[in-house]
């Protein structure tokens, strides 16, 4: 950031109209980590086991003792089956770069905003991993760049397995093509049967785009349907068929097979990802820490690094699936 360049430091040097506050540009960060139970914390260890415990199965009948000698009967084994995923810590880096001359006729507190905003860029990171990681390097088959081999350095390669890749992988994934209500249930139907009436635990997310689709569907906004909530009135979804919906940015626009080309002009598609939250296992094995690295006479580097990994409990433990997504939708 200098104060020549345009779009990058030169707009928020003080001129003699210019206010001392910012204007606040930056959108509101999604936080889907915040809402998913399985958080395991900070100081983790850079791979761990995390268990994961089954259903115990139905009982079976029992009958009065009426004769014979007492003797223990042993049942049969009811109990819940287990399993286990591995949480792997994924290395993250992000550097903004601040010219003595941008410090010194910037804003007061010019380098704590920033900060801030480096603050605001990992919350969205963490996001993004946890539904677009896919560590594939080939030259095909990756969700986020299925017809060129990715950066090794680009942030969905740090991790794998995330929701997308999950649903693809899995052959969990809907269809929508125009997209109605239906499709909703559709997309649920897929998780295990276990799950299906687990509404609280469910969400549904999808991106900006695709919202806009579901708003105008006639179930969701009708007033004689939803009263004085309808979604006509209030602009926003807050359930479908009982389960929370969220639009996160970082949930991409793909080609018809829920994949992303390398061609930006080729994902013109929508998608919704039903998730059971507790399915999401993750924590970090460093927090963010923020380093100002000062280079004499031109200004200074604000280096931030964190490490965080995550994995997802799917089918698992005898439990069915937990990540379906509908695709192909037309927006």
């Amino acid at each position: 950031m200098n104060t020549g360049a345009t779009n990058f430091g030169k707009e928020i040097i003080k001129t003699d109209v210019m206010l001392d506050e910012m204007l606040e540009l930056i959108p509101t960060y999604s936080t889907l980590y915040n809402i998913l139970p399985g958080n395991h914390g900070t100081n983790m260890p850079i791979s761990c086991k995390v268990p994961v415990i089954g259903e115990a199965d139905l009982f079976q009948g029992n009958s009065e003792w009426t004769t014979g000698a007492g003797s223990f009967i042993t049942p049969a084994n009811n109990g819940p089956m287990t399993d286990q995923v591995t949480i792997t810590q994924g290395q993250f880096i992000t550097t903004v770069s601040l010219s003595k001359r941008e410090l010194n006729y910037g804003p007061a507190q010019l380098e704590t905003i920033i900060k801030q905003r480096i603050s605001s860029a990992a919350a969205r990171t963490i996001d993004a991993v946890i539904i677009n990681a896919d560590s594939t390097s080939a030259a095909t088959g990756n969700v986020n760049s299925d017809d060129a081999a990715p950066s090794s350095s680009a942030y969905f390669m740090q991790q794998d397995g995330g929701l997308r890749k999950q649903a693809i992988s899995n052959s969990k994934t809907v269809d929508c093509g125009a997209l109605d209500s239906g499709d909703f249930l559709s997309i649920k139907g897929l998780l295990g049967e276990g799950y299906q009436s687990d509404l609280s635990n469910l969400i549904y997310i999808t991106n900006a785009s695709t919202s806009n689709k579901i708003i105008a569907l006639s179930e969701v906004v009708t007033m004689d349907k939803f009263g004085p909530n309808a979604t006509i009135v209030k602009g926003e979804i807050g359930k479908i068929w009982g389960i929370d919906i969220i639009s996160m940015r970082d949930l991409p626009l793909t080609e018809a097979d829920g994949k992303c080309s390398a061609t930006a002009s080729n994902n013109t598609k929508g998608s919704i990802i039903c998730l059971y939250k507790p399915a999401v296992q993750f924590g970090f094995g460093q927090p963010l820490e923020i380093e100002a690295y000062k280079v004499p006479g031109k200004g200074v580097d604000l280096v931030a690094t964190f490490e965080f990994g995550f994995a997802v409990a799917n089918n698992k433990a005898n439990l069915g699936n937990t990540v379906a997504m509908g695709i192909n939708i037309t927006l």
